[in-house]
């Protein structure tokens, strides 16, 4: 949620700042894993945390995400009870919701017949939680 905009010209270059650098979606993020994650020492694990950033954005290597393919796996596993290959689009949108994928595809492979295959919801998870981890701004 962000804050009221301000007509104080300093204050709006800082939400200018802020809002480029995706500040908030990355305490998000990285909140949401240490919260996942529990580890001993906090601290040092926000420190790895961003440098797998830095890593991921000078080298585009592994995204540091909280849900591995077998993660995103169950969940769809767990939404196709009769295990018929499929998921609905309502399935489909909450369960993408639920993993924090704000941005996917409104209208997948399968829509038409109301039916997601796991390839199709695995490729929107993976691609919507890459995009929710790419934190910073590619500096050129």
């Amino acid at each position: 949620m962000s804050a009221p905009t301000s007509t104080n010209p300093k204050s709006q270059l800082a939400e200018s700042y802020v809002q480029k650098h995706r500040i908030p979606e990355l305490f998000e993020n990285m909140t949401a894993a240490l919260i996942h994650t529990q580890p001993e020492n906090a601290k040092k694990f926000m420190i790895k945390y961003l440098e797998n950033l830095k890593v991921y954005r000078e080298d585009k290597g592994d995204y540091p995400a909280m849900f591995t393919d077998a993660n995103i796996t169950s969940v769809f596993g767990m939404l196709d009870v009769t295990n018929n290959g499929y998921i609905s689009m309502e399935q489909y949108r909450s369960a993408l919701k639920t993993l924090g994928v704000k941005k996917y595809t409104p209208r997948p492979e399968g829509c038409e017949k109301d039916q997601i295959s796991l390839a199709t919801f695995m490729t929107e998870a993976k691609a919507g939680l890459e995009l929710a981890s790419a934190n910073f701004v590619k500096l050129t």
